[in-house]
């Protein structure tokens, strides 16, 4: 068998150079591309994942204010005076009313009459008492608009420092019982003189019977 010998021009060792420079320069574009792809993540599947599943950046979010709601509680009946005043020509239609809101607890002042006749019942508070005139006007069968403030000039010449002045128009008079009257006064008979001067005897009897007088009560 005949061995095979190099060639003795040197054509081989410049196939070899040649073939080296070609896998260097091909090494060096693989790095080249290696870099480019690992910088854009492109060619990373776990940059990409990353990319992918990566949260979002937390963003301030602002909330409205919460409003505070402060409940202060009603006053006890006792701690407000109330002044009940008759608005008709009902008499006693103002004491009635004023009695219910005794019952209740209040603070109910002498009944009183107002300086004009009231078209409609009225509940009206002084600064601050409008709570404590809602509850007043529920408990009279009265709606939400009967309660207002007290107005200038007051229904009443004197309010008397009240906080609440419950004027009693034609709704509530019909609602109060009527007043009840009361009997004439009537002096007693004089016991009859008898004369005796004759035998015939006369007895005189004289009655006087006292006369009243009808006012109109609050």
């Amino acid at each position: 068998m005949t061995a095979r010998h190099a060639a003795t021009d040197g054509s081989f060792g410049r196939s070899a150079g040649s073939a080296a420079a070609r896998g260097a320069g091909l090494l060096l574009v693989a790095v080249v591309l290696g870099i480019v792809l690992l910088r854009s993540g492109g060619g990373d599947p776990y940059a990409r994942s990353l990319r992918t599943t990566s949260p979002l950046s937390p963003q301030a979010s602002t909330l409205p204010p919460t409003a505070t709601t402060v409940t202060v509680p009603v006053r006890a009946p006792a701690d407000i005076k109330v002044l009940p005043v008759n608005g008709t020509s009902a008499a006693g239609a103002a004491a009635a009313a004023g009695a219910r809101l005794k019952q209740a607890g209040y603070n109910v002042l002498a009944a009183s009459n107002t300086t004009k006749a009231a078209t409609t019942s009225n509940v009206f508070y002084a600064p601050g008492y409008e709570r404590e005139a809602r509850v007043v006007a529920l408990l009279l069968t009265l709606p939400d608009s009967a309660v207002q403030p007290i107005p200038a000039p007051p229904p009443v010449p004197d309010p008397r420092d009240a906080n609440l002045v419950v004027v009693v128009g034609p709704e509530l008079a019909r609602l109060s019982p009527p007043a009840t009257s009361a009997p004439p006064t009537t002096r007693p008979r004089t016991a009859a003189t008898t004369a005796r001067t004759t035998p015939t005897t006369a007895h005189a009897a004289t009655t006087a019977h006292a006369a009243t007088t009808t006012t109109k009560k609050p």
